[in-house]
């Protein structure tokens, strides 16, 4: 088992989150709240006030962050390729 921190502060309908991952922000009434998490995504929530009970759905589509880590990847294998690639002065030329 593990700790959890987690500060909320509340002004109106207005929510900011101050967790470990960063800072989130949302907006809404009880039952009904959209916002942005930490790492940046989109998300909608709908639950039962005074339940625990609620639905989370994230906006961002999945297929779009696919894309951007696909992308961070091929950065990264491009950068460790250059990086090992010798100056042109002690290039072996055949």
């Amino acid at each position: 088992m593990s700790w959890i921190f987690r500060k909320i502060f509340r002004f109106g309908p207005f929510r900011t989150t101050l967790s470990k991952g960063g800072v989130g922000m949302s907006w809404g009434i009880p039952g009904f709240r959209i916002g942005v998490s930490p790492t940046g995504r989109k998300y909608l929530s709908i639950g039962i006030p005074g339940t625990g009970l609620y639905f989370l759905k994230y906006l961002s589509s999945e297929q779009k962050l696919q894309k951007e880590r696909q992308k961070t990847i091929q950065e990264t294998i491009t950068t460790q390729n250059n990086m090992n690639q010798q100056p042109w002065w002690k290039q072996k030329n055949i």
